[in-house]
């Protein structure tokens, strides 16, 4: 076999994962360093089930598109030393296998250089440990490569190499010896290599030479250094890898860290748990993070604080798709009633309003907030998958739909874990609300923390609105016909009323100079955030539009180019919102990060 295929890869890796899913008591039984929890092999399985969950089902034309897969999908759930220093390897491992065809020596480099990136990723490395294994293989590969182009008889006499390698750790590690064991990530490692071999060597199966990890396990007492291990996946971080290192080595050891694309994985054992997480979030944008307790661990109890909170709201919040499938959120449509939409053609209500316009139709859209019926059958979907369910609903002042969450909370048979939260906003307002309730959820963050961070952050929270014609606030009685005849004088001359929402109102959001909504918005929030980014702080911004895109991306363009703004998403505006407002509503919501 002279040379690897994407389909090669996939079932190499797919098999990586079953191999050490089968075998992880093997490598937990012998894992006594760092700290003798016996995890190794569980946090190996749930790295490669990401994996897993990335390629297994999936199709791909070449070896770049499965080695991307792959590569996200074991960052995201990559657990404890081990599992972390294999994602370190395979950060530089597989973006080198980049395009078919892949030879032995292109494989020869990606070892060599995934076997680099893993001893990067560690803030001390040793001896002795995975890192020998590691190292052993990519060597083995180098040299038989250059004599040789049969990848599997390559791999082979590398795996063999491997095998002793770990054999010799038991010898140069104290901790090692008196317990008459070999390093369990190196073990880890092994295994996968030889599932690799087993993956190309398809039908051909040669018995394999067991590795003894040890004839007599012996049990003897270890100190905790530390006594918690905190991993954390965060997203945009604002250092680099060693510059965490550096914050972080006065709080812990064991730190290991891997960068890929915009991600960061972070792991660290620490007396000082409150302090790292602190740290970390300083660094980015938490998109995950596991708190365990070592030294319960030891000991079989309990050990990783679980923090289990669903997500129930509205879909005035204008939440992506992405986000509620990935957080697995619970989201209710406020119904409305417009009969002539169905022969109006568009593909949003928007488009079918200015259609209606074109045609002399009526389109006053009349809006039904949600009932309690409808967030107790929420409640219960909930929580047949979470412990508690936090429930953000749009101001009460604009609507019951607080009111029927209430009630509903109060019909349900465990009220005590459903929390109901009155955001006091709307839209993009409501949006930034329940984006920050997500990060304190993937902190592990208590419900009573999240909902004391989410009322004062409420003050902060800020929503501008801009119309394109006041035709429509003007139909529904928002304001009076010679309002509306002002209005258009002004916006004639390029000032822009505003509305906004303050203490859970609509209310008047003064007058802008400019001369599109995008850049009157755009002023607005530049002259009000001013002072906050004069301290050094950042704002998170959500914009919402309908059926007026290129207004949408200009605002977000002016936005992150000149206040380097963190502009979370774009959306299609809420109905309850946008209808009243009329087609071409630009709105902002903006908060102090």
């Amino acid at each position: 076999m002279e040379y690897l295929s994407q389909a090669e890869l996939k079932k190499m890796l797919l098999l990586s994962y079953e191999k050490i899913e089968k075998n992880k008591e093997q490598i937990n039984k012998i894992n006594v360093f760092p700290v003798p929890d016996q995890d190794t092999g569980n946090n190996l399985a749930k790295t490669l089930s990401g994996i897993k969950e990335a390629v297994g089902k999936k199709d791909f034309k070449d070896l770049k598109e499965v080695s991307e897969a792959a590569l996200d999908g074991a960052l995201t759930t990559a657990q404890g030393n081990a599992g972390v220093i294999y994602v370190g390897f395979l950060a530089s491992f597989l973006p080198l296998l980049d395009k078919n065809p892949v030879n032995a020596q292109k494989l020869a480099v990606a070892f060599e250089k995934g076997a680099e990136r893993a001893r990067q990723s560690i803030q001390n490395p040793k001896e002795g440990t995975i890192l020998d294994v590691i190292d052993a293989t990519a060597l083995a590969f180098r040299e038989e490569a250059e004599k040789g182009k049969n990848i599997i008889e390559i791999l082979k006499t590398a795996t063999e190499k491997a095998r002793e390698a770990l054999l010799a750790t038991r010898e140069k590690m104290e901790v090692f010896r008196k317990a008459n064991v070999v390093d369990a990530g190196g073990l880890g490692f092994l295994m996968i290599l030889e599932s690799y071999l087993e993956a190309l060597e398809g039908e051909k199966k040669e018995e394999k030479r067991e590795v003894k990890p040890s004839e007599k396990i012996r049990r003897f007492i270890q100190v905790l250094s530390h006594r918690y291990e905190i991993i954390a996946l965060v997203e945009n971080p604002k250092f680099s890898e060693e510059e965490i290192k550096e914050k972080l080595k006065k709080l812990g050891n064991s730190i290991d860290i891997v960068q890929i694309s915009n991600k960061v994985k972070i792991h660290i054992h620490t007396d000082y748990p409150d302090e790292v997480k602190k740290s970390i979030r300083e660094t980015g944008q938490i998109q995950d993070l596991r708190l365990e307790d070592m030294a319960k661990e030891v000991v079989g109890e309990e050990s990783v604080r679980r923090v289990s909170i669903g997500i129930v709201t509205d879909d005035v919040a204008m939440l992506l798709p992405k986000i509620v499938e990935k957080y697995r959120i619970e989201v209710l449509p406020i119904r409305y009633d417009w009969p002539e939409e169905k022969d109006l053609p568009g593909g949003n209500i928007y488009q079918k309003m200015r259609e209606a316009e074109k045609r002399g139709i009526p389109a006053t859209v009349k809006t039904t907030q949600i009932n309690p019926k409808q967030y107790l059958e929420a409640y219960k979907k909930q929580l047949k998958e979470f412990d508690k369910v936090l429930c953000v609903t749009l101001s009460s002042k604009l609507s019951g739909c607080y009111n029927s969450a209430l009630q509903a909370k109060e019909m349900s048979e465990d009220p005590s874990k459903i929390f109901v939260f009155d955001s006091l906003t709307a839209a993009s307002g409501e949006a930034l609300l329940i984006l920050r309730a997500l990060e304190m959820i993937q902190e592990q963050r208590e419900i009573e923390e999240i909902l004391e961070e989410l009322s004062g952050l409420i003050p902060n929270v800020h929503l501008y609105v801009v119309f394109e014609d006041p035709k429509w606030i003007e139909g529904i009685g928002r304001i009076s016909h010679s309002q509306a005849n002002w209005v258009r004088r002004i916006k004639k001359i390029n000032i822009h009323p505003l509305m906004k929402i303050k203490d859970g109102l609509v209310c008047k959001g003064g007058m802008i100079f400019a001369s599109s909504s995008s850049e009157a918005l755009f002023k607005k929030v530049f002259k009000e955030s001013k002072k906050i980014r004069q301290q050094g702080r950042k704002i998170r911004v959500v914009i919402g539009h309908a059926d007026k895109p290129e207004e949408a991306e200009n605002l977000k363009k002016l936005l992150k180019q000149k206040i380097n703004a963190e502009v979370s998403f774009i959306a299609i505006g809420p109905t309850i919102v946008c209808a009243a407002a009329g087609p071409g509503t630009l709105l902002v919501g903006w908060v102090t990060v």
